[in-house]
């Protein structure tokens, strides 16, 4: 099966982290790089996270920081949720491996005129620099096959009660990536928050290996966070969007359009989510938005692909 190009474009952060250990572990992607941007922590503090995680995966790619702040705010980092450093928790040595000398926008134009239109671009974090992409590089929409982003919600937020985390630290980017007209899948919290990972599934996937060891030792972090009413489940958000591009068959996913609002009322990084109507004509740009999948074959995927790397 030939394999499809990836770039991953991420802010580790604890999913992060998962996605990437199952993006690598599944063996179906070809993973041209990892682009960092701003969210979780600042671009320096999640840039040496991704430089940590492609040491201990033994990955040979280039990891390229990318645009250090949102568009048109300061940065927001989720310190309540991913603590000081950005994936607190469990202690990875301080990386050899350095940055490479490029920055991230003009490396993924590279990767997207080598793909020849079959790259993907994996979007886990705000999409401040897929925004800059297209702004810089406008000639290459076209070329991108898909964008699939991990961030919205059709109804509700977790970081406002109508915003997601990743569309609110940069919204003006997201409106920017959802209009333009590339192909769009949207993993929001809709789909995410019922894609959970239960205490005695976090223990099984300890028992995989130093891979699954490290992931239960990062989901022992993000529990604390999630877990409520004594209720310790985890819920690994950027790994949904890998497992859409794995088994899109396993999702309800529907065809709409995606109106991000980026003004200044209490709505801000809100993703309005509504069908085509007449007035905005058959032609307006929509997004495939994954409502629902499977949670037993996604469990049972991430394991899989856990067990794979050792």
């Amino acid at each position: 099966m030939q394999k499809m190009p990836i770039v991953f474009d991420c802010d580790p952060g604890h999913d992060d982290a998962v996605a990437l250990f199952m993006a690598v572990g599944s063996e179906r992607f070809d993973l041209r790089g990892i682009t960092c941007v701003p969210g979780n922590n600042l671009l320096d503090k999640v840039s040496q996270n991704a430089l940590k995680l492609t040491e201990f995966l033994g990955l040979d790619i280039p990891v390229v920081a990318g645009c250090p702040k949102p568009l048109a705010q300061e940065c927001h980092p989720a310190v309540s949720v991913h603590g000081a450093s950005g994936m607190e928790g469990p202690h990875l040595p301080l990386p050899k491996k350095q940055l490479a000398k490029v920055n991230a926008i003009d490396f993924l134009a590279q990767q997207i005129r080598e793909a020849g239109g079959e790259l993907t671009i994996v979007a886990v974090g705000p999409l401040t620099n897929i925004a800059t992409l297209l702004l810089a590089y406008p000639e290459l929409k076209g070329d991108i096959k898909r964008i699939c982003i991990m961030g919205g919600s059709a109804e509700g937020g977790n970081v406002t009660p109508v915003a997601e985390f990743n569309i609110w630290h940069d919204p003006e980017a997201a409106r920017i990536v959802f209009a333009s007209g590339v192909p769009i899948t949207m993993c929001g919290l809709d789909v995410t928050h019922r894609l959970y990972i239960t205490e005695p599934e976090v223990e099984e996937i300890r028992a995989l290996g130093r891979v699954g060891r490290l992931a239960a030792e990062l989901f022992d972090y993000y529990k604390m966070y999630h877990g409520e009413g004594g209720v310790h489940n985890v819920i690994p958000h950027d790994a949904v969007a890998v497992c859409w591009l794995l088994d899109p068959e396993m999702f309800y996913t529907r065809s709409l359009h995606v109106e991000v609002d980026a003004g200044s009322s209490l709505s801000r990084g809100c993703t309005q989510v509504f069908a085509i109507s007449r007035d905005l004509g058959d032609d307006s740009v929509k997004a495939e938005v994954v409502f629902d999948g499977d949670r037993d074959k996604f469990v049972q995927m991430f394991k899989h692909c856990i067990a794979n790397l050792g």
